[in-house]
């Protein structure tokens, strides 16, 4: 046989018995290994608003009541957006028929505009005066992401000293020479947005008194899970 031939014959002769030595090692019981999870949190105060308003209208006449409701919105947006300091964007647009008996007696349409940012006075303040033509239907409080990334950045190192604590602490009292870590992940997570519940008599105010409003705290939480393998 040519000593090519015999060489590529040596070669996949021993790829094989590599791989199946790597197959076996894989096919080992690992008695030893133990999973499990730890968790840090930290409440943080809520420091981003988001409040949703919507001109509502009904009307015999299609036509006349997209233009009251586009009038009544501009009005909104033209006061909302004289505010620099608040985001401002048009919500969903809805227009639907009214029926009676089958046949079309009106049109019925909703515009909503959301407001966002991190000035509750101000944001209070130009909801207070848009109710005078606007209903409010949500306001929601949440962490802004740069304070939620920095703050889960110190969770994330807490929760991994708190893994290698307890990685410790149960190679100690299974009388474990060491340990070494075989999986880990990271995840992190929150709550939804606080939402503040508004009663529909207040919906409804024309009044411009600002809504009280209280931001509250949201729980940021981190969970660290692995598994590790006494020696």
């Amino acid at each position: 046989m040519p000593l090519i031939n015999r060489l590529l014959v040596f070669s996949f002769a021993l790829g094989l018995a590599t791989a199946g030595s790597a197959a076996a090692d894989n096919n080992l019981p690992r008695y030893r290994q133990i999973h499990f999870q730890v968790e840090s949190r930290r409440a943080v105060d809520n420091d981003r608003m988001q409040a949703t308003l919507a001109v509502t209208a009904e009307d015999d006449k299609a036509a006349r009541l997209a233009d009251r409701i586009n009038r009544t919105m501009d009005w909104a947006l033209k006061m909302a957006k004289a505010r620099s300091n608040i985001e401002v964007r048009s919500g969903g647009y809805l227009t639907q028929p009214v029926y009676d008996k089958d046949r079309i007696q009106r049109w019925r349409g909703t515009q909503e505009l959301i407001l966002q940012g991190a000035d509750f006075t101000g944001l209070g303040e130009l909801i207070g005066q848009l109710q005078e033509r606007l209903r409010v239907t949500s306001i929601d409080f949440s962490v802004s992401s740069k304070r939620r990334a920095a703050v889960e950045d110190e969770l994330i190192v807490q929760a991994l000293d708190a893994f290698k604590r307890r990685a410790e602490l149960v190679r100690k009292n299974l009388a474990a020479k060491g340990y070494r870590i075989v999986d880990i992940s990271i995840n992190t997570g929150g709550g939804q947005p606080v939402p503040i519940m508004m009663r529909a008599a207040s919906l409804e105010s024309a009044s411009l008194t600002p809504p009280a409003l209280e931001a509250g705290t949201r729980t940021l939480r981190v969970s660290v899970s692995g598994v590790i393998e006494l020696e």
